[in-house]
């Protein structure tokens, strides 16, 4: 990195940065399976995640800030104290000690933690969950929870929430779900 112009060296973070922007953009929900050390752009990637799973082998470092560099790299400054507050995140940054899974999932870090041969297994059946929800619902959902992170009222939150809800009562998938709740059978989503 030291090699690069600072033009250069621009352009390799704000293409990384771009990529993990589209990480948090997907339209349907982001999961994590941490099995190992997640240490700088790759706790960034975790960050960006929607949900966090970490096997008892995952650890999270923000591990530039031992190598000269800063802790605030690739959106980890303003996803950080958004999952574990102010105070962890910023043991976590300024210190870059190594965080261990449990103390991660004490911490709010990650979700679950759960066994190295369960991690995959366990994602793919969280995934399953959440696809035998409306489709469009679980779009809506995850936007309105990314973009009430950044609104600066309560009234904003809701006025983002009623327009999604206005919107998903028009749609097929809306009837079907309360034709099967009535009829107490699994909703059959069709996207639309």
């Amino acid at each position: 990195m030291t090699s690069l112009t600072p033009k250069q060296m621009l352009d390799l973070q704000e293409r990384a940065a771009d990529a993990l922007q589209a990480v948090r953009n997907i339209r349907i929900p982001v999961i994590a399976a941490v099995n190992g050390p997640a240490a700088g752009g790759g706790l960034s990637l975790a960050l960006a995640a929607d949900i966090r799973l970490a096997s008892e082998n995952a650890s999270f470092v923000a591990s530039f800030s031992k190598i000269g560099l800063s802790a605030g790299d690739l959106g980890a400054s303003w996803l950080l104290p958004r999952l574990v507050g102010p105070a962890h995140a910023a043991d976590i940054a300024l210190t870059g000690r190594t965080i261990r899974a449990d103390e991660a999932l004490s911490m709010r870090l990650v979700n679950r933690v759960v066994g190295a041969d369960e991690l995959l297994g366990e994602a793919v059946a969280l995934a399953e969950q959440i696809t035998r929800n409306s489709p469009a619902g679980v779009r809506l959902s995850k936007r309105a929870l990314q973009a009430n992170l950044e609104v600066p009222s309560y009234q904003a939150a809701l006025e983002l929430e009623n327009r999604g809800q206005t919107l998903l009562t028009r749609t097929e998938d809306m009837a079907e779900a309360l034709a099967a709740f009535v009829e107490k059978r699994p909703a059959r989503f069709t996207n639309r």
